[in-house]
């Protein structure tokens, strides 16, 4: 039942209908375990997401997952994430010599409209603010929003 309502939860938040092609995919989650950055993204027209993993400048995929309950028991943090107002990472994104994170915050966990995201470079292992946004919408204009729609 929970994997449900997180799908649920998941879709609501990201309209499939962003999606102008068939293979297109859109971030939704990430997790840093160690040096690696394990990344779930949804794909238009399929209920379970794609999990990459994201190393040493190389992103490859992680599993083929046939369940998304599979997906929630190797990434707990999912289920926390969507009733979360802590900062949550949502995607990396390596451009020329930089390397961003993305992140996702709610102020509110009831209410979607009120999400900060913010974009940081991160250099040397250090964080360094670039860009906040009141939405996922107004990424899709900017140079980081190969972060979160990915062809």
């Amino acid at each position: 039942m929970k994997t449900k309502l997180l799908f649920a939860l998941i879709a609501s938040l990201f309209s499939l209908a962003l999606f102008s092609q068939k293979d297109q995919e859109m971030a939704v989650y990430a997790e840093k375990k160690g040096n690696d950055y394990y990344l779930v993204r949804l794909v238009k027209d399929q209920q379970v997401p794609r999990v990459y993993v994201y190393s040493n400048g190389v992103t490859k995929p992680y599993k083929k997952y046939t369940e998304l309950k599979d997906i929630v028991m190797d990434f707990p943090g999912m289920l926390e994430a969507n009733n979360s107002t802590k900062e949550e990472l949502v995607s990396v994104l390596k451009k020329e010599d930089h390397f961003y994170e993305i992140t996702s915050q709610r102020k509110d966990p009831k209410n979607l409209e009120k999400t900060t995201i913010t974009v940081y470079e991160v250099y040397q292992g250090q964080k360094r603010i670039v860009e906040e946004y009141g939405s996922l919408l107004e990424l899709m204009y900017t140079p980081y929003k190969e972060a979160i729609f990915i062809n």
